[in-house]
């Protein structure tokens, strides 16, 4: 006999719903016996009505009874991509049996991989090839059948005929459903370890499928629409290399603390100090004691010390945080080190919950809190510098992600609207203000102009002086809303970005500009969130069928990825990410242009990604 406490959850789309059973049952659970949920020792108890919302929710989650019948569809076309991928990886053990069930009598496809490549670009370590001419060439049929399949896939694989970790992924991007057939368009992508380095191919398939009542679909023709293949030329030799360990590793701080990651601190702090998981922090680079290199300041999660890292001579760092007086515990979102004050060392500004902390430097690496900037809003996201009104010393702009309730529980605030937001946080320009005894900064984003659209939940700014007039303009990105590109004359704001052409929906994150095809021009990188869930169902008929066309296809536009615009010399700009192969960024939290190989012309690095757990099992 035991003795059970019984707590169902069941999630859902549309929400979150808690069923608590609190009476305690007595039952003898018989090993390998399996109760409704299929455990063998747990025994689940649902009352009749919870049995009836259970059932309820079930249906609102199956595509097929809700009224996404292209999403049933969508996933079982990705499977079966995925089947034929795995293949793309196993040519010495291609089973046709495998995919016998899931191709069409009548199934054609064109060439998967064009055998005309040209290299598009080369340096030491890797080579990148694509099409000769487009792909114009290959959008007729080639391969026929079940033999067809194996055929094409061979053609395709060949790079990788003999590399050893060969590995696939697809994501199914769009659908399109008819009654008789309906069409998917797929991002694949392949790799392998060969002995000469590493192959990867990047591919978008265009499929078409059968779609007949009680029948599984089945694939009835393949297109390939992109293709580019890239190749390390050694297998050793790459642009970077994980020095982590060997710079920072004998602090005692890196083995007690910098070593493990946010779930762990989570489970040993306290929540009353204000450590959260959807939270981001920032570093910040520059060289505190003046002597020629870099140092290093981390952002970290509230209870936990903030530390600075000042670089030895051998390349190592060692941490300075405490005798520096800057292992602040606040939780700290963002740091920059400038100069402030004109002296010629570089000072640090700290963005806390509330506050805004500005410490003077010494010239030797050790600071010393000079003014507290007090903010309404709370979640300050980015910090910059510049000097907009050009009269000699460096201000500060914030970006603010949410407005404080309370602070603004009086104000007649706007609606939250997912795509046009603007009742976030308000971002802030602080004039410095400062004499030669007392640090002081003045708020004057409405004395400017800069209250324009000024809280859409912003997440990134970047100062550039795009059009070559002698001042700075800034460009902000923002969460929930579109973009905002603000033009400097002479010290006050425009907004501009609708006039400009760089409107962008896409919750926005980060910011960078580059003259990156060098006319003479700044350009302008956002980086945004791509989702193929996002890029499927935007453009789905059960989507948003209240919402008007332009409405739907913002939301479209949300997911799309990234986007590069290109600086025309006239005052406006043209997306050019589509064209330039930079969308597909996945989840971008982050961009930056730079030089990494030297050649004098300016790369770009997109950090993506997100919430990384242990797999539990558990959803």
């Amino acid at each position: 006999m035991q003795s059970l406490t019984i707590v169902a959850v069941v999630a859902a789309i549309s929400g979150y719903f808690l069923f608590r059973t609190t009476t305690r049952i007595n039952r003898t659970i018989t090993p390998g016996a399996h109760a409704e949920s299929g455990s063998s020792d747990v025994a689940w108890v649902y009352t009749p009505d919870q049995k009836s919302r259970l059932a309820g929710h079930r249906r609102s989650l199956d595509p097929n009874q809700n009224g996404w019948r292209a999403e049933a569809l969508s996933e079982a076309a990705e499977e079966r991509i995925k089947t034929v991928a795995k293949l793309w990886t196993k040519l010495d053990s291609i089973d046709l049996d495998q995919v016998r069930p899931l191709i069409a009598d009548d199934f054609h496809c064109s060439v998967l991989r064009p055998s005309d490549l040209e290299e598009v670009y080369r340096d030491t370590s890797i080579s990148i090839f694509r099409p000769v001419g487009g792909l114009d060439d290959f959008a007729s049929d080639r391969f026929h059948a079940l033999t067809g399949v194996a055929a094409a896939l061979r053609d395709l694989a060949q790079p990788l005929s003999q590399a050893s970790r060969r590995r696939a992924k697809v994501k199914t991007v769009a659908i399109e459903d008819a009654k008789s057939a309906f069409t998917t368009v797929h991002l694949l992508e392949a790799s392998g370890q060969t002995a000469g380095g590493t192959v990867e191919q990047h591919a978008r398939w265009s499929c078409e499928w059968t779609s007949k009542p009680g029948e599984a679909p089945k694939l009835r023709s393949i297109r390939l629409t992109d293709y580019e293949e890239v190749v390390a030329n050694t297998p050793h030799k790459t642009w970077f290399t994980d020095c982590t360990e060997a710079v920072v590793g004998h602090n005692p701080t890196f083995r007690a603390q910098l070593a493990y990651g946010l779930n762990h601190w989570l489970a040993r702090i306290e929540s009353n100090h204000g450590m959260y998981v959807f939270a981001e922090y920032g570093i910040a680079l520059g060289d505190v004691n003046g002597d020629g290199l870099d140092d290093v300041y981390v952002c970290q999660p509230a209870g936990l010390p903030n530390r600075l890292l000042v670089q030895n001579m051998d390349g190592t760092v060692t941490d300075r945080s405490e005798s520096a007086g800057v292992d602040w515990l606040d939780h700290t979102s963002s740091a920059l080190l400038v100069d402030l004050d004109n002296d010629g060392d570089q000072d640090l500004i700290l963005a806390l919950a509330y506050h805004l902390l500005l410490m003077g430097n010494n010239s030797r690496g050790q600071f010393q809190l000079q003014a507290k900037v007090s903010l309404v809003d709370r979640h300050v996201q980015s910090l910059s510098a510049v000097d907009y009104d050009a009269d000699g010393d460096l201000d500060l702009y914030i970006t603010v992600g949410f407005a404080d309730e309370e602070a603004r529980a009086n104000e007649d605030r706007s609606p939250f609207v997912y795509y046009d937001a603007n009742e976030g946080g308000a971002n802030a320009l602080l004039r410095n203000d400062s004499s030669s005894d007392k640090w002081q900064f003045e708020d004057v984003t409405r004395e400017v102009g800069l209250d324009v659209r000024n809280r859409r939940h912003s997440l990134a700014a970047s100062w550039e002086d795009y059009d070559n007039d002698g001042d700075q303009d800034l460009y902000v990105a923002n969460d929930y809303g579109q973009n905002c590109l603000y033009r400097n004359d002479s010290g006050e704001f425009v907004e501009i970005a609708a006039s400009a052409g760089v409107v962008d929906f896409g919750s926005g994150m980060s910011v960078s500009w580059s003259d990156y095809d060098r006319d003479g021009h700044m350009d302008l990188h956002v980086g945004n969130m791509f989702s193929s869930a996002g890029s499927r169902i935007t453009r789905q008929d059960a989507f948003q069928g209240d919402a008007s066309p332009a409405t739907r296809e913002i939301f479209t536009r949300f997911a799309k990825g990234n986007t590069l615009f290109h600086n025309l010399s006239d005052g406006t700009f043209r997306d050019v990410g589509s064209e330039a192969a930079v969308e597909m960024g996945r989840w971008a939290w982050s961009s930056i242009f730079a030089d990494l190989n030297n050649d004098g012309w300016d790369d770009l690095v997109v950090a993506n990604g997100y919430l990384t757990t242990e797999d539990t099992g558990d959803l």
